[in-house]
């Protein structure tokens, strides 16, 4: 899957209220964020771990290390930390949303869905949880309830390229062309990477089926 999109916004006006030393600590978690959204794996993964060993009661910091772990497939470390995370804070939606990437990659999706809809249920507004559910409902082939999903996602988070492309993935098999291009145009302007793949996806020479 596809970056996923970190919540720095709270920790930008949590800043506005903490201390200069809660500040420092909340703008190093950025700068290791930068690393992982750039694809500096290795690099993030060193500075999250420096940073747990200083800050082991920070459920962000374990969840940003799930997913780095399960950004390098390491799907039992990132259950580790995703755990480490919801016993700090069992309302940390991005650790229970990271849980259903990790069923979602296993081809166990009713518990990836059961993960997404807890998510949902403690912040209906978090946009990620929706798009995921899209990726679950494609691979189930159900093309309309993917749409719908996914036109409540793009609502609450336009900025999201992943999300736009995952819509975009949807009206494809939906056979609606103009709809389809209209939100790959969108996640290509939102920074979406992976347009290339999901290019050969609306061309046939690949599958998200299993």
């Amino acid at each position: 899957m596809c970056k996923r999109k970190w919540f720095f916004i709270l920790f930008t006006i949590l800043s506005l209220i903490g201390c200069k030393n809660d500040l420092a600590k909340r703008l190093d978690l950025v700068e290791i964020d930068e690393k992982w959204r750039n694809g500096d794996l290795i690099e993030a993964k060193a500075a999250i771990d420096t940073y747990l060993d200083q800050e082991p009661e920070n459920e962000l910091a374990w969840t940003m290390l799930g997913h780095i772990e399960s950004d390098f497939d390491s799907d039992s470390l990132a259950i580790i930390a995703y755990e480490n995370a919801l016993e700090l804070n069992p309302k940390t939606v991005e650790a229970i949303t990271g849980m259903g990437i990790i069923f979602r990659k296993k081809g166990e999706y009713e518990k990836a869905s059961e993960y997404y809809y807890h998510a949902i249920s403690i912040d209906p507004e978090y946009a990620e949880a929706y798009s995921s559910l899209v990726v679950i409902n494609l691979k189930r082939r159900k093309f309309e309830e993917a749409v719908n999903v996914g036109l409540k996602g793009y609502e609450l988070d336009k900025k999201d390229g992943t999300i736009a492309a995952n819509l975009a993935a949807s009206y494809h098999f939906m056979n609606d062309t103009v709809q389809r291009e209209k939100y790959f145009d969108i996640a290509q302007k939102n920074g979406y990477r992976n347009a290339e793949s999901l290019r050969k996806i609306f061309e046939g020479e690949l599958t998200i089926f299993d």
